[in-house]
């Protein structure tokens, strides 16, 4: 069976992995070289227990003043795109106690599914990008938060997430690198199990990987999908049609216009992030764990000899423009968290855009159209759901009983 997945990110390349390993031929494509989208310089974390939805009770009364304020870590700079205010509206039905539970309940078992399956990854192919299990703490300066934090703790340690309450003392002691901020924490979440790594490296394996398992990457850009009868029977590219019965749309938020002709409307929008890439960075000065300051929403982490600092969610529809306030924004949050890194390094600059659902669940499975199926909308967890997500969809393009018994369906379909 030959399958093209559309998209060459870690959801698309991680798709063609667990393809190949269900024995298919396997066809990448993508207008950019493996990786260099929304996957090149993400925040790095690996966040297999935190996995709480950005929609939630707490955010709510925090959104007038965020989506009016310079300061705020989201922004609205599109307010008169229809489709903001349809997935707007969605996220804000997803703003309830009981939406929010169900969501962590959902993401849960995917997030637990995809360290088993990255760490089997890294060992039977040699992955290298820059893992390390470092363990996340999420320190808290605002006491609401703080108290909902518990209560979210308490929480999902019914679903069996092992996390820890700290102190603001305990969070000093666990993680030296924030004692200047310490009389601004009010406590923290740490969470032991969690990962941190290179996605952009990550990428490269992959790739490497399935070029030697026999998997092909072809740089193109896939402009349309034709169907008859339901059918799937070719994908348009910018290199002429290619004719296809099988095909997963794993493009991030280009998925959203490749499907939309089809009348399959997928609830996406991007939310624009920025990042920051500090080289050679001094070990002793930088965190040894993953670290999220919940209130400005950004996130650090050590990936190898370098420091990762990202953030900012905007709605600013597919507008890939750094904006130079947001970038000095984020520099000066920067600053902030860890002054002695900020002051000496320059930083690498980075924009991107998350292809967010409203409730933070993914859209994974098959479409109206027979042949064709969809992996996207992983948002902020895009690196760590895309195994488990790609796993998800693999089987259910090539269920138990391989590929004779699905030669067989398509025989008699």
């Amino acid at each position: 069976m030959r399958v093209q997945i559309i998209g060459a990110g870690i959801v698309g390349l991680s798709t063609a992995l667990a393809l190949v390993e269900r024995g298919c031929e396997v066809e990448v494509l993508d207008p950019l070289p493996p990786g260099n989208g929304t996957s090149r310089a993400n925040g790095g974390q690996l966040s297999y227990a935190y996995i709480a939805p950005l929609a939630s009770p707490e955010i709510l009364h925090k959104l007038p003043k965020w989506l009016l304020a310079e300061s705020s870590p989201t922004r609205v700079y599109d307010a008169f795109d229809p489709v903001l205010w349809q997935w707007g509206a969605k996220f804000l039905r997803a703003c309830t106690r009981r939406k929010a539970h169900n969501s962590v309940a959902s993401l849960g078992p995917l997030g637990r599914s995809s360290q088993e399956i990255l760490n089997r990854w890294r060992a039977d192919y040699k992955l290298d990008f820059d893992w390390r299990a470092n363990g996340k703490l999420v320190f808290h300066r605002d006491p609401h938060d703080f108290h909902a934090a518990r209560d979210q703790v308490a929480w999902q340690a019914s679903l069996g997430i092992e996390q820890q309450i700290l102190s603001p003392r305990e969070t000093v002691d666990l993680e030296p690198a924030l004692e200047h901020l310490e009389h601004q924490i009010r406590g923290a979440v740490w969470t032991p199990t969690e990962e941190v790594g290179d996605c952009y490296k990550l990428c490269q394996e992959l790739a490497r990987t399935l070029r030697q398992l026999g998997g092909e990457i072809r740089q193109t850009r896939v402009t349309g999908i034709r169907v008859s009868r339901r059918r799937l029977v070719a994908l348009t590219t910018d290199d002429g049609d290619i004719d296809s019965s099988a095909t997963v749309v794993a493009a991030g938020i280009a998925s959203r216009n490749l499907l939309k002709p089809l009348g399959i409307r997928l609830p996406l929008y991007p939310l624009k992030g920025y990042s920051l890439t500090y080289d050679g960075i001094d070990r002793a000065a930088v965190p040894k764990a993953s670290v999220t300051d919940y209130f400005r929403k950004t996130v650090c982490a050590r990936i190898g000899e370098r420091l990762r600092l990202a953030g900012i969610a905007d709605m600013d529809g597919q507008n890939l423009t750094m904006r130079p306030s947001r970038m000095a924004l984020l520099k000066e949050q920067a600053a902030a968290l860890l002054p002695v890194v900020a002051a000496r390094q320059p930083a690498v600059e980075w924009v991107g855009l998350r292809p967010a659902t409203p409730d933070g669940i993914p859209i994974i499975g098959t479409t109206r159209v027979h042949g064709l199926w969809v992996n996207a909308g992983q948002g902020a967890l895009g690196f760590t759901l895309a195994p488990a997500s790609a796993v998800e969809v693999a089987e259910k393009i090539v269920p138990a009983g391989g590929l004779q018994q699905q030669a067989e369906r398509e025989r008699h379909a």
